[in-house]
């Protein structure tokens, strides 16, 4: 089961790169653009003509060659292209327009230029004559009985899939008040082609007065992983993200640095040592990622005399108190602070993109005894840029990675 999951993790992440290297010049227009885009307008024209990017152009390209390649892959290149009707009420629609102003990201629009899916599912049912209604029933009792055995990825395969060849006609985005004060949960209504209709619940919770929005099982808004502070333009990762189960190695890494540099652009260091009859990794990342500037801090082990670059994330044991700061200039952008964790991060949506060398991350990391703090400081003095600086304060190793002029 590792070695399949170390498979599958590489896969995912070269078949990533390698979709995002098609070409920008065969995606559709881009979608017109929302009332509200008028002063990001102005922005995007200035940063054109002071010979920069925005995540703006960075992120929306992306979608549109996300779309080519769906509509190419589905058959519909040659078919008029439409969108999916979405609606979103007013609560969400605040939101998502606090963020577009601060950050340029457009929630709004991305969910209301959806494309149109259900081409392919509606031949299927015409051809075959499917009874959707006992189709999604069958789907949906397979999904329950998945989830029950702790197979959450293969349940929520069996769910996409019950509603999917249901033929979806159009959906409904609301904000549904809960039992916990200030708080609303994300429910997608969808109706179908034949008439019925269903809600769906993806796991997010609004909360309106701090700004969160998050899924209540640990594991992130809609099982991505990752939560977001709305008031703060910031996502980060749950301790419980799916990701935890993949590891890490350089092969990621390789992954990331082939694909276009509208997708991300960060620099890493890796400090490896071994310590209690391990051989552990402490890794550090900095740069912008997809619509976010930030950086990482992920603490990785596995079992001494291991070949090649593959290491487990760490066991709830072996988690370290961690805090992570991203400077830019006199500001700072992300600001995470001290708790257990594997994979202490912050990303922030910003509005302009953000090259590594003009970031400089701070972080700090309590060791678990005096060996391992020894064994962690020798690895910062060998590691070969030489540019990561550090001091200490008891079992406390601060970390500083500064930006190069």
């Amino acid at each position: 089961m590792k070695i399949f999951k170390r498979f599958l993790a590489i896969l995912l992440a070269v078949l990533t790169a390698a979709s995002l290297c098609t070409p920008a010049l065969a995606v559709p227009a881009a979608p017109q653009e929302a009332p509200q885009m008028t002063s990001i307008e102005e922005y995007k024209s200035f940063i054109k003509h002071a010979g920069g990017r925005s995540f703006a152009d960075r992120f929306y390209g992306f979608l549109r060659v996300m779309r080519f390649n769906f509509r190419l892959m589905s058959g519909q290149l040659l078919l008029p292209d439409r969108n999916f009707p979405v609606s979103i009420d007013p609560l969400i629609e605040g939101y998502c327009a606090y963020i577009a102003a601060n950050s340029d990201l457009d929630v709004t629009r991305i969910l209301t230029n959806l494309p149109e899916t259900s081409m392919p599912a509606e031949l299927l049912v015409r051809t075959f004559g499917i009874d959707t209604d006992k189709m999604r029933a069958g789907m949906y009792k397979k999904r329950d009985e998945l989830w029950d055995q702790g197979k959450y990825g293969l349940a929520s395969v069996y769910y996409f899939l019950g509603a999917y060849f249901s033929v979806m006609d159009s959906c409904d985005v609301t904000a549904v008040p809960t039992d916990e004060e200030n708080v609303h949960e994300v429910v997608l209504r969808l109706r179908y082609r034949n008439g019925s209709t269903e809600e769906l619940h993806p796991g997010i919770f609004l909360n309106s007065e701090t700004g969160e929005a998050y899924n209540r099982d640990g594991r992130g808004m809609v099982g991505t992983g990752f939560n977001c502070s709305m008031y703060d333009l910031l996502v980060y990762a749950t301790v419980n993200s799916w990701m935890r189960d993949f590891g890490f190695c350089v092969w990621y890494d390789l992954a990331c640095y082939i694909s276009p540099d509208w997708m991300w652009d960060y620099r890493t260091r890796r400090f490896k040592f071994d310590y209690a009859d391990r051989e552990w990794m402490i890794q550090i990342w900095k740069g912008s990622y997809l619509i976010t500037n930030g950086g990482e801090v992920g603490l990785y082990n596995r079992e001494k005399k291991k070949f090649g670059t593959y290491y487990n994330c760490v066991s709830d044991a072996d988690m370290l108190v961690m805090s992570l700061d991203v400077i830019r200039g006199s500001d700072t952008i992300v600001s995470i602070p001290a708790q257990r964790h594997w994979w202490v991060n912050g990303f922030k949506m910003t509005k302009d993109i953000v090259a590594p060398n003009a970031l400089t991350l701070r972080a700090s990391i309590e060791m678990r005894d005096e060996q391992m703090l020894k064994a962690f400081c020798k690895a910062i003095d060998r590691e070969i840029h030489r540019d990561v600086t550090y001091t200490t304060d008891g079992l406390t190793v601060y970390l500083e990675w500064l930006c190069r002029r």
